[in-house]
C-alpha cells in the first residue's frame, strides 16, 4: 500500500544477515492469518499476524527491526502496522495500530464509526518510525483518503510527534506511496470542500 517493498518472496535485511518470509496459513480468501518467519543466522524465528493481504515490509538500517503493514479485510483496508524486533531467540512483536488509532482519533464526521488505515512510511532512525493514519478512501467519512503521520518511538511504544498532511508531503514526499502522495490537499486547506453530503443533510425548514 504505502511502503516501498512488496513482500512476495523473502526480503533480506540491509546487512544481508537476516531475511523475512510470509506464508498465509489458510486457503480461505477472507482469512489473512499469516506466519512471519525470520531466518537470522542459524536461528529461525516465527510469529503471526492477521493482516496478511497486500503485506509490505520495511527494515530499519541497523537490521534489528522491521515493520509489517497489510490489510485484514480487503484491498481498501483496514490496514494495520506492527513492528518486529529481531532478538537472538525470539521476535519481539510491537503492535502499533491501536496506538496510532488512539492518536488519530475521529477528526471528521462519518456515516458510521470507522478507524483509519495505519501504515509505516519510513524509519527515521533505528528506533523511530514514521507511521500514517489515513481516513479510509470510501465515501463514509468527510475528507476520505486524507491522512496524518506520527513519529513513533518503538521503545514504549509512544508517539513523539504528529504531522499534518501538508507537512508530511513537504518533508517526506519522496517516501510516500502513490495513494498518500495523491491525497487531496484541498480537504486540509478547506475541509468543507470535502464533506460527504449524507453526513451533512440540510436542515428542513
Amino acid at each position: 500500500m504505502l511502503t516501498p517493498h512488496q513482500v512476495g518472496h523473502p526480503v533480506k535485511s540491509p546487512n544481508g544477515m537476516s531475511k523475512v518470509s510470509l506464508r498465509l496459513l489458510h486457503d480461505n480468501a477472507e482469512d489473512f492469518q499469516t506466519e512471519v518467519k525470520v531466518q537470522s543466522g542459524k536461528a529461525t524465528l516465527r510469529s503471526r499476524i492477521n493482516f496478511g493481504l497486500n503485506t509490505e515490509i520495511l527494515w530499519n538500517e541497523a537490521s534489528t527491526a522491521f515493520s509489517l503493514t497489510g490489510s485484514s479485510e480487503g484491498a481498501n483496508g483496514q490496514y494495520h502496522s506492527d513492528i518486529f524486533v529481531v532478538e537472538p531467540n525470539r521476535l519481539l512483536h510491537i503492535p502499533l495500530t491501536h496506538l496510532i488509532e488512539a492518536a488519530f482519533g475521529h477528526p471528521v464526521k462519518c456515516g458510521w464509526p470507522e478507524v483509519p488505515n495505519v501504515a509505516a512510511i519510513k524509519w527515521l532512525d533505528d528506533s523511530r518510525i514514521l507511521v500514517a493514519a489515513e481516513i479510509i478512501a470510501h465515501s463514509n467519512c468527510d475528507s476520505f483518503g486524507t491522512f496524518k503521520a506520527f513519529v513513533v518511538d518503538i521503545h514504549g511504544p509512544r508517539v513523539n510527534r504528529t504531522y499534518d498532511q501538508l507537512t508530511v508531503k513537504r518533508l517526506y514526499g519522496a517516501d510516500l506511496g502513490l495513494e498518500l502522495r495523491n491525497a487531496n490537499d484541498e480537504c486540509i486547506r478547506h475541509p468543507e470542500a470535502c464533506f460527504v453530503s449524507s453526513n451533512h443533510p440540510r436542515a428542513r425548514p
